[in-house]
């Protein structure tokens, strides 16, 4: 800390009229296992530091790995030079600090104690679980990972925080084939302790998600009640959170423009963002700019509140930051769909004839955000009577995310974080199109 406070100290001395370093201190392990031997095992350790810093009320950015004794006045120097350079009038700032940040207590786990062979293990056993299937043709990879991420931000404002966080991933992917047709599986469990590791679970979910599309066809093109499972679910909403930035309001790339208050979606919709949330893997206290999260609605009983900002988009917008200021814009912490008490089993159960969607392909190509206009390649199960029936594929989903949003009747209570870090449950939309045969 005393290196920071004297680099703080020069870059005040060469002119900057406020100054703020931040630190990421990142350690990565990835282990990967093909047919029974280790084919990758590997551990980088890397520091990228931020400087920003205004002169002449102009606010410049400079970007160094490994920042230390020997480079800091280089980057000061290259830091006043864009300074002095910068034409644009957007607001510099660098923030005092919140009056008020959460204490997280959650303990923080250290995955470098474990064996390194007790990690192996756990890929071997996965894999030769998956090769132990009859309709197995390949087990194409099993990885295990983790990240371990030190943030620091510390400015001539006074401000001084630091979060710490550890996680591991595990994943594998299988090729199955039954009849000349080939299907993928994908499993995967995302933990905060290595004890938490379920290698009999992936292993099932893996064989359930490659053969229970074996022999999938298409359906009938129509319109029909269609259920998202809790994933793709999330992984939509993933796509659409920009609309909901100050920065894309700014830019006008959202339609919500002018919206705040009025109603956007069905009346159950509650959309939050929630930093502390119980099953986030991660909790965060405070955004890269060091304003502290707080859960807030982006959609409340159906009514858009209002869009999220960083700094920047707060000063132009003439409001405060909402603690969504991450990397170089803004995002979520933890955005949450919040469930209704319905299990998945109640709200199929509505269904006489409809579409259960697991698979989701396009989510980038096939969706234009500003429009909210959609159209994706699905695969999944018909329902009938309440009931998962057979399996379907090579269909196309196609609609408007915003009359998506007006048109949800049911979200079921299995909420899960899933890889695109936002929670959901299943949602049951009253009407989709479909295009199939």
């Amino acid at each position: 800390m005393s290196n920071y406070n004297k680099w703080i100290e020069l870059g005040l001395k060469k002119g900057l009229s406020d100054i703020e370093i931040h630190i990421n201190e990142k350690v990565d392990l990835g282990l990967n296992v093909y047919e029974g031997k280790v084919e990758q095992n590997e551990i980088s350790k890397m520091q990228t530091a931020s400087i920003k810093g205004i002169f002449n009320n102009k606010a410049a950015n400079v970007y160094v790995e490994n920042l230390t004794d020997s480079n800091i006045e280089l980057m000061l120097d290259h830091l006043l030079d864009s300074a002095k350079n910068i034409t644009s009038n957007e607001p510099a700032i660098i923030f005092e600090g919140s009056k008020e940040y959460v204490k997280i207590n959650e303990p923080i786990f250290d995955f470098s104690k474990i064996d390194p062979k007790d990690k192996v293990k756990l890929l071997l056993d996965l894999e030769a679980g998956i090769y132990k299937n009859e309709f197995v043709k390949k087990v194409s990879t099993t990885f295990y990972g983790e990240t371990e991420l030190k943030t620091t931000i510390i400015n001539s404002k006074g401000l001084n925080l630091s979060r710490h966080s550890t996680v591991a991933t595990i994943y594998a992917s299988g090729v199955y084939e039954k009849e000349g047709q080939i299907k993928s599986g994908l499993s995967y469990q995302i933990v905060k302790n290595f004890n938490e590791i379920n290698v009999d679970k992936l292993i099932d979910d893996n064989i359930k998600n490659g053969t229970s599309q074996l022999g999938a066809k298409t359906i009938s093109s129509s319109k029909y009640p269609v259920v998202f499972d809790n994933e793709q679910f999330g992984n939509v909403l993933a796509v659409f959170a920009t609309i909901f930035s100050g920065e894309a309001a700014f830019r006008n790339l959202t339609k919500l423009n002018g919206k705040q208050g009025t109603k956007i979606a069905s009346p159950i919709v509650n959309l939050v963002d929630s930093p502390f949330h119980e099953k986030a893997l991660m909790k965060v206290p405070f955004d890269d700019e060091g304003v502290a999260c707080e859960t807030r609605h982006w959609i409340k009983d159906g009514v858009f509140t209002d869009f999220n900002h960083n700094l920047k988009t707060a000063a132009i917008f003439n409001t405060k930051s909402t603690g969504n200021g991450f990397g170089r814009g803004i995002k979520a912490t933890n955005l949450v769909l919040e469930p209704q008490e319905y299990t998945l089993n109640e709200v199929l159960d509505t269904i006489q004839h409809g579409i259960y969607i697991t698979d989701l392909v396009g989510l980038h190509a096939g969706v234009e955000t500003v429009s909210g206009d959609f159209s994706l390649q699905a695969a999944g199960f018909e329902i009938n009577d309440g009931k998962l029936g057979r399996p379907i594929d090579m269909i196309v989903v196609s609609g408007n995310f915003f009359e998506l949003l007006n048109n949800i009747e049911m979200i079921a209570n299995n909420l899960i974080f899933g890889l695109s870090g936002v929670g959901t449950g299943a949602v049951k939309i009253s009407e989709l199109t479909v295009a199939g045969e």
